[in-house]
């Protein structure tokens, strides 16, 4: 289940997940994301992480996917990284409350992936996309049967949940790019239709107006962090068009967040990257760590 606080307070995503992104909504963290602004260079506005020497085809092992701003994101893919992703989840769920038990991101399957934001090298936020293959979703906990309509219409489904910030570094730019990049890989990569947040009710609203989730599941008790939870759906295509249409166009007069996205050919250069090294990462699926060692954390904190 994800909880979410509206941007100024901070973002919670409950599966629960925590997190805080402190701005003004009125006060962009960043008005030029832009490709056609003058001011940054499309060289230096985006940059995507290559092998020295190498062509635009490659990406770093490091797993960055995108530069931009003076911050980076990057997959998860190593234990040190799942440690400090666990780490900074469990600190903000603790921090409204919920149980931490469930609140880490060691996971053995290949259609889970961890994307993390640093400022600085220092981690700063983080989200967690599932893939539905047929194994289940945390949400089917408490909402199997919304769930399943989707299924019996031939809908493939996604969940974004464990998305956590640090609450003193977080901005809608980077917030922003974290989803784009959820984005990507649950409709690019995996031709996914529709994806769902199970979140707080009270932070509900922040969804609806900056991504346009609606609600499809009543309120109840999620039990992995023992607090309320509703279930919210985000149709992928309608994702698709507020991409294309409001990327980088500050001047619109909206609230959501589809403004700091990325531009088309942005989004099309980390695809055609992604994609040519799928094999290199094993579809970006984790290192196999031995279990034993997540054991061991899971005991210490």
């Amino acid at each position: 289940m994800q909880i979410a606080n509206h941007l100024q307070s901070g973002t919670a995503v409950k599966n629960i997940q925590p997190a805080h992104i402190p701005f003004s909504p009125h006060q962009p963290d960043s008005t030029s994301s832009d490709d056609t602004d003058p001011r940054f260079p499309r060289s230096q506005k985006y940059r995507i992480s290559r092998h020295p020497g190498s062509n635009s085809s490659h990406i770093a092992e490091t797993d960055c996917l995108l530069q931009r701003n003076g911050y980076s994101i990057h997959l998860v893919n190593s234990l040190k990284q799942r440690i400090k992703a666990s780490t900074l989840i469990k600190r903000m769920y603790a921090s409204r409350g919920y149980q931490t038990e469930s609140a880490s991101v060691f996971s053995t399957s290949s259609n889970q992936y961890t994307f993390e934001a640093r400022q600085s090298q220092q981690l700063i936020g983080t989200l967690t996309l599932t893939i539905d293959t047929g194994k289940g979703l945390l949400a089917d906990t408490l909402y199997q049967p919304e769930l399943d309509q989707f299924r019996r219409q031939g809908r493939r489904l996604c969940e974004v949940s464990k998305l956590a910030f640090n609450p003193e570094t977080s901005s809608k730019e980077i917030f922003a790019s974290l989803f784009h990049m959820a984005y990507i890989f649950a409709c690019h990569i995996h031709n996914t239709d529709d994806s769902f947040i199970e979140i707080n009710p009270r932070h509900a609203t922040f969804y609806k107006r900056m991504l346009g989730f609606r609600q499809v599941g009543e309120l109840r008790t999620c039990p992995r962090v023992n607090a309320p939870a509703v279930l919210l759906h985000l149709d992928l295509g309608y994702m698709k068009e507020q991409i294309t249409t409001q990327a980088g166009q500050f001047n619109q007069k909206t609230k959501s967040i589809y403004p700091h996205f990325l531009s088309q050919n942005r989004e099309k250069e980390i695809i055609r990257i992604i994609q040519a090294r799928q094999t290199s990462f094993t579809l970006f699926s984790i290192q196999k760590t031995d279990p034993g060692h997540y054991s061991e954390y899971l005991q210490l904190t």
